[in-house]
């Protein structure tokens, strides 16, 4: 079988780690997979993944459309391709006759309406207006259809009937199954106990909620937690939580690190009294999954799918009531006990999602719709 893999759409972040983890498990059965993609794709060529270069100027999106219309179908040809395979949940190729199309819906944010009405940007919303109609064409026209949570195929589901569909959740890598090992403190601007929240900075991420929330919390608590946010981005949702730091003069208290280490994440979850996750809009929660195998107590954003994922190994609370998040950071930290059995319980859910499940199924599904 050739699978051919238009994975331009992975450059960064979750797209990346899912083609990372599927080519790095690829099953033993006949098949000869071509990856158009970046550089960075050259560590899996084998005997059975090839990366494809093309001189075509790529980085530019509008030049890239006509390259996907125009000339990855004469490759395809080129290839005698069973499988052409799109992550990136955009189709804008016709795929030549015997050659099934399968692409995945990955990005929630075109779909998710309350999140966009927060969005104070006319072009964010006219951008995400354009991509949920090319995403749903895309899905409605193709062979198959993945979905990484059932809230989001329920999502699309109201939308559009999908000819074929399998939901296969995301993984952990087995770099973050650390609940049980020890592991070095990362080096740190502080001493001492910590909070931890990892995300770039978006407007649905809730950053400004979550540091307000710490602002409500005793005084006795601050003084033995720092609050530590991790992740990059920029923009206003970045701005005004450095604005707000400034303002209540928290810099001693709130540490912003940007941009760190993907190799450093376990040890930092690791280390963490305390994860929380406030996203207001997911689809796969990565980053949730990824502190779960570390086995970190967590409090998350009660929106879905958040519940989907961790369970009931998992404390819950609205993202969007800085009060309420105080009162439930409150009562977990003052807990040892509660501590500790969270700790339990998500280490126990992280058992479920592995990245090499995640890849078995996908190839499986690759497979039988190439042979249907």
């Amino acid at each position: 079988m050739v699978v051919v893999i238009n994975a331009f759409s992975a450059k960064v972040g979750g797209g990346r780690t899912y083609l990372y983890n599927l080519l790095e498990n690829l099953p033993q059965e006949h098949v000869k997979v071509y990856v158009f993609g970046y550089d960075d794709l050259d560590q899996f060529q084998s005997e059975s993944v090839r990366r494809v270069r093309t001189r075509f100027p790529v980085y530019n999106p509008v030049l890239r459309l006509f390259w996907e219309c125009f000339i990855l179908p004469v490759w395809l040809a080129r290839l005698k391709a069973d499988i052409l395979f799109c992550p990136g949940g955009i189709v804008n190729t016709r795929a030549p006759k015997g050659c099934r199309v399968v692409t995945m819906f990955r990005n929630m944010l075109p779909f998710d309406e309350q999140a966009l009405a927060d969005a104070k940007s006319i072009r964010l919303k006219f951008k995400n207006y354009l991509l949920r109609k090319r995403m749903l064409a895309s899905m409605a026209s193709a062979d198959l259809v993945i979905f990484i949570s059932d809230y989001a195929r329920r999502v699309i589901e109201r939308y559009i009937s999908v000819n074929r569909a399998v939901t296969i959740v995301h993984g952990i890598g087995n770099d973050f199954f650390v609940g049980n090992k020890a592991l070095a403190r990362p080096a740190l601007p502080f001493s001492g106990k910590y909070i931890l929240y990892v995300s770039r900075f978006e407007f649905y991420k809730r950053h400004l909620q979550l540091v307000e929330a710490y602002t409500l919390l005793s005084e006795s608590i601050r003084d033995e937690y720092k609050l530590l946010i991790v992740g990059g981005g920029g923009g206003q949702a970045a701005a005004e939580v450095q604005s707000f730091i400034l303002g209540r003069e928290l810099d001693a208290s709130v540490f912003l690190l940007g941009e760190y280490s993907y190799a450093a994440l376990p040890a930092l979850y690791k280390h963490a009294s305390l994860f929380t996750f406030m996203s207001a809009c997911e689809n796969c929660p990565n980053i949730l999954l990824e502190a779960m195998g570390s086995g970190v107590p967590i409090v998350s954003s009660d929106y879905a799918p958040m519940p989907e994922f961790g369970g009931a190994a998992i404390r819950y609370v609205s993202p969007d009531d800085p009060q309420r998040i105080s009162e439930v950071l409150a009562e977990t930290l003052s807990d040892p006990v509660l501590l500790q059995a969270l700790s339990a319980r998500v280490i126990e859910r992280s058992l479920d999602y592995k990245w090499s499940r995640t890849a078995m199924l996908t190839w499986h599904a690759l497979f039988k719709i190439a042979n249907t």
